[in-house]
């Protein structure tokens, strides 16, 4: 039996499914009516008790001692399990072209041949047939027993979305195979199952967002007190701060008039200064105070705040006292 590379998969699997089949550099083929392997005769004839001892030893029933001298050897479990057996129709196409492993599970073998078949060669059981079916596909075709079934899946889980031809699933087989209550049940685990999840999921969701929904507003709450808090504070300092400048804005006033009374610059000068000072000192404060809580300063000539006499702002006031000063000592 001599090997060829079969590429009859490749055309068939998308880019997206490229992963899901098997692709050996070699790939070995015979044809099923010249020269099929004695290990697929085996399982077509359901002698699993000589299919395990030729897997276990390489040797069949049949080998003699003679042919083991002079005769050719059989092919050993590891070719004869990776080679394809292709049967061809009277024109020279293919009907079909299936594994050892494929052929296991359509003849239903018992789970400790497939499991050994999987040793020897484990690729198999991503390895799609003519039909685009992995071994799983004829698992449900066949009704397979439910351990075949379940070590197929373990071997090989993304089979169960592997489509073959007609877009079928390999659940989607059962409903031809002796056992289309499998197909039935199974789907209702899967919708169940997919419910639950849903209903979890949704449940959880709920959860997490009245959660964050609760510590946002606790969280609001506390910026909230916070803020009140602070510009009450703000709000008596800035009170204070006012009332303060009032008091030295009076008493600068009575200064001027004692000033304008006398006419000494003696009398005049401290005064004026003691009271500039407590004005700025006043006025530093109190711009400290409205800095805090976020009062911007304004632009032109008179002072930028509010705080006024009850003509003038106090800036144009005392710049009015020191013009007129200026003005009696040049005259």
């Amino acid at each position: 039996m001599d090997p060829f590379c079969c590429d009859q998969l490749d055309d068939r699997d998308s880019a997206s499914d490229a992963s899901l089949t098997c692709h050996d550099d070699s790939i070995l083929e015979c044809d099923y009516d010249t020269q099929c392997t004695k290990l697929y005769k085996l399982i077509e004839g359901k002698q699993w008790e000589e299919v395990l001892y030729y897997i276990d030893t390489g040797k069949f029933y049949d080998t003699s001692i003679f042919t083991s001298l002079f005769g050719k050897e059989p092919d050993p479990p590891s070719v004869q399990a990776r080679t394809w057996v292709t049967a061809l129709d009277e024109s020279g196409d293919v009907r079909w072209c299936q594994l050892p492993l494929h052929a296991a599970v359509t003849f239903r073998a018992p789970h400790l041949v497939v499991e050994k078949l999987l040793q020897i060669y484990p690729k198999s059981v991503r390895c799609a047939d003519d039909q685009d079916m992995l071994p799983l596909h004829y698992a449900f075709r066949f009704g397979a027993e439910d351990d075949v079934t379940a070590l197929l899946i373990e071997k090989f889980p993304q089979a169960i979305g592997k489509r073959a031809v007609k877009d079928r699933l390999p659940l989607d087989m059962a409903q031809y195979s002796p056992k289309p209550e499998r197909g039935i049940i199974i789907d209702y685990f899967i919708e169940n199952a997919v419910r639950n999840a849903k209903t979890k999921w949704d449940s959880e969701y709920q959860k997490l967002m009245t959660g964050v929904k609760n510590q946002a507003d606790t969280s609001l709450k506390h910026e909230l007190v916070s803020s009140r808090k602070k510009l009450r504070e703000t709000e008596k300092q800035l009170v204070e701060a006012r009332e303060e400048m009032v008091t030295v804005r009076s008493g600068g006033a009575r200064g001027e008039r004692i000033v304008a009374a006398d006419g000494r610059d003696d009398c005049v000068t401290p005064n004026r200064k003691s009271s500039n000072r407590k004005i700025k000192t006043s006025l530093s404060k109190y711009e400290s105070v409205a800095e805090t809580a976020g009062i911007s300063r304004a632009t032109g000539d008179d002072h930028p705040y509010t705080i006024t006499t009850e003509d003038k702002p106090i800036g144009s006031r005392l710049r009015g006292l020191f013009s007129k000063r200026k003005k009696q000592q040049q005259n």
